[in-house]
Parts: C-alpha cells; sequence; structure tokens
C-alpha cells in the first residue's frame, strides 16, 4: 500500500456514498496486487491476466458501490475471493470449450508442436500417477497441478487441514518424483 494511501474504511464509506474520487483511490491502492494475484491464478505468460485483473477490480467496486461490502475489515478477503472465482471460472470456460474456437484462447507464445509434445508428456505422467500406491497421493497431485483446483477446494474434498495442505503436497511429490527417477524420467 502507498505512503499516501487512504484508510480502507474510508474508502468503502466513500464508495458506498458515490464518491468517484474514492474509487479512483480504490484502484490505485489495489490494482497492483489484484494484477500480481491474478497473474499468480494464471497460466504462465496467459494474456488473459490484465483481463482478469480489470474484472476483479470492476466487480469489487460494483458491490461497494452497492454497499454489499459494510466491514471495512472483510474487503481485502473479498478481493481474494473475488480473484479466486473470476479465474477458477475463466479456466472451467476453457475447459468446457473443445474445438476450433478453443485456438483463439491459446497464448501466442503456445507452439502447436511443443503443445503435442507437452500433451503427450501429460498423458506419460497421468500414466505414472496412476501407479502411485497412495490414493491421496494420486488424488492431491492431479486434483491440484492437472485439473488445476482451488487449494481451499482440494482440502475441502480431500479433508486436508489447509495448515497441512503444502507439507501433504510436499511429501506426495516427493513420492512422485520417486517414480519418476525409476521410470527413468527424472533428473540426476
Amino acid at each position: 500500500m502507498a505512503v499516501d494511501a487512504m484508510p480502507v474504511t474510508d474508502l468503502v464509506a466513500r464508495i458506498a456514498a458515490g464518491d468517484r474520487r474514492a474509487e479512483h483511490d480504490f484502484v490505485r491502492q489495489y490494482e497492483r496486487g489484484v494484477r500480481a494475484l491474478v497473474r499468480r491464478h494464471c497460466r504462465p505468460n496467459d494474456p488473459i491476466a490484465d483481463d482478469l485483473a480489470q474484472d476483479v477490480l470492476a466487480r469489487v467496486l460494483e458491490r461497494l458501490r452497492a454497499g454489499a461490502i459494510r466491514d471495512a475489515a472483510a474487503l481485502p478477503a473479498y478481493v481474494q475471493a473475488t480473484i479466486v472465482h473470476t479465474t477458477s471460472a475463466e479456466y472451467r470456460a476453457r475447459r468446457a470449450t473443445d474445438g476450433p474456437a478453443a485456438l483463439d484462447d491459446m497464448p501466442a507464445t503456445d507452439d502447436p508442436v511443443e503443445r503435442l509434445g507437452s500433451d503427450q508428456l501429460a498423458a506419460l505422467l497421468r500414466q505414472l500417477l496412476a501407479q502411485l500406491p497412495v490414493a491421496r497421493d494420486r488424488e492431491i497431485l492431479v486434483r491440484f497441478y492437472l485439473d488445476e483446483q482451488d487449494k481451499d477446494e482440494v482440502c475441502r474434498s480431500l479433508a486436508i487441514d489447509a495448515a497441512h495442505f503444502h507439507r501433504v503436497v510436499f511429501r506426495a511429490r516427493e513420492r512422485f518424483r520417486d517414480l519418476l527417477h525409476r521410470a527413468g524420467l527424472g533428473g540426476p
């Protein structure tokens, strides 16, 4: 947050009262963080990230104008939830779109030959994942990395305490890495 940043309570109240200057201040204070978090939730180099960041800011402003966010302390959590929802919805919509239209959504840096190699590698990795002896390891790796499900969603569905999520994922990755080495696909 900038040195001249306005307290969140003032922003929320002023935006709800229709103050356009407060809206500008909100965007100035939150835009950089929103863009960074959206990029973090998007695929690398995905050109849609900037558009999604704008969508997030517009949605939050809309809710603030409507007075739907009364508790200023809840604003950062609401912004974060909006980021997760917006990016997840974008990628769900992309998965539902198969066929020629999906080519338009490919990042500009995507090479069809490289994509074919990636698809073949993904198929091989899925076969190796199926060989993991611990079902929870398979499930968490597929859901989090391949299906790109949100951490909280994975935790709920697998009954994992969110505080231990990274430890569980780390152990699953280590067991998978051992399997890759045995298959001759691991590094040195």
